[in-house]
């Protein structure tokens, strides 16, 4: 049985990230065995998919995310969220 590692962490807002992707930082990626996308799930209800861009200047416990895309995924900046390889 294949269990994906996952992790709470704040979603943040940042203009400089592309939309589609989400930056997050190496080590965490690597802890979470994050290659190239991941899932973030809000409640349980709200959830995006993104393609992961390794980025040093991202803090271990949150990722970085378009706001264009949290709009349209209903998520708040600075909310709470399960991360996970997708």
């Amino acid at each position: 049985m294949d269990q994906k590692i996952e992790r709470r962490m704040r979603v943040k807002k940042n203009e400089s990230v592309k939309e589609g992707e989400a930056k997050i930082n190496p080590q965490t990626a690597a802890n979470l065995k994050i290659s190239s996308t991941l899932e973030v799930v809000v409640s349980g209800k709200r959830k995006m998919v993104l393609s992961a861009i390794p980025s040093q200047e991202v803090p271990s416990a949150e990722i970085w995310a378009n706001p264009d895309d949290m709009i349209r995924s209903g998520v708040a900046d600075n909310s709470i969220a399960t991360i996970r390889s997708a």
